[in-house]
């Protein structure tokens, strides 16, 4: 009885100091806020199109808001970041046709890093004008990016613990063989994949929400080959599209619309006819696949 009174008492007294206690952690948290604002910096970098014949561009960044989309005419590229100086600095370099963008971690001090790095951005505007060899690396970071009309010819996307909106608003200009994406514990949306003109498509995924858009102008076949380990997909084709779907999976439901099977292969109604074809291939476990087939 003794034990249970005292059990009682401490109870009481923690719940009567909670207001006291939180009061304690909002302070820091506000200050924190005030310092991080006040040593926010602003870095801009920017190059014209200079009759350039080919550009590779590597982007790192870790923690933020990530904006990618075509520049203006004559323009090679622009990088405008904005970073706290406490515990990161910009990168911009250019030399000979390769560009590499970021934002480096000086190994920031303190409980609030991650924090206050998350209030950075990087917005990157790319030409028109030169086939590019885009390769992204983000971590923790709001992407969205819009690929039309830049013309590439290969694209690697890799991507942590992040929501992305990808999308290609407009055909791309030139072909591309391979296109690469590695999303992790994400939400990922990517539209519009016909306009990229490619010829073969290989996403893996981790845990987490993908939505991939097959709409847009196809000049050609394809193959898709998707990896994912738990989670949600769904795929989304036009109707003029013929489509086949190959799935190896584990405890996975399967929802195809009107698609018909044949042997253990699953096919759109206008397969056989269809001007172009694309394949889809798929491995995951512990999940389920929507097929939608989008007028």
């Amino acid at each position: 009885m003794g034990e249970s009174r005292f059990l009682r008492r401490l109870t009481r007294r923690v719940r009567e100091a909670l207001p006291g206690l939180a009061l304690l952690c909002v302070i820091p948290l506000v200050a924190a806020d005030s310092v991080a604002a006040q040593s926010m910096s602003t870095f801009q970098s920017s190059r014209s199109f200079g009759g350039e014949s080919e550009l590779t561009v590597q982007v790192r960044y870790g923690a933020g808001t990530f904006r990618l989309g075509p520049g203006d005419p004559g323009l090679l590229y622009q990088a405008v970041m904005e970073y706290d100086e406490e515990v990161s600095h910009p990168i911009s370099d250019y030399s000979n046709g390769r560009l590499t963008v970021g934002v480096e971690d000086l190994g920031g001090r303190g409980r609030f890093t991650v924090r206050r790095e998350a209030r950075g951005e990087l917005d990157l505007r790319l030409g028109t004008q030169v086939p590019t060899d885009l390769r992204l690396e983000l971590g923790a970071v709001r992407t969205e990016v819009d690929l039309g009309g830049i013309p590439l010819e290969q694209l690697e996307f890799t991507t942590g613990a992040s929501e992305t909106d990808l999308r290609v608003s407009a055909p791309n200009p030139t072909s591309m063989e391979r296109v690469a994406m590695k999303v992790g514990a994400a939400s990922f949306r990517a539209r519009e994949l016909g306009n990229l003109n490619a010829q073969r498509f290989e996403v893996e995924a981790g845990v987490g929400d993908v939505r991939l858009d097959f709409s847009g102008r196809w000049s050609s076949d394809a193959t898709v080959r998707i990896s994912m380990g738990m989670g949600s997909l769904e795929l989304q084709v036009p109707q003029e599209l013929g489509v086949r779907l190959s799935r190896s999976t584990f405890l996975t439901s399967l929802d195809a619309d009107d698609f018909v099977r044949r042997g253990g292969d699953y096919y759109s109604p206008n397969w056989d006819e269809a001007e172009h074809q694309l394949h889809i291939d798929v491995s995951a476990a512990l999940g389920n696949i929507r097929v939608r087939r989008n007028p």
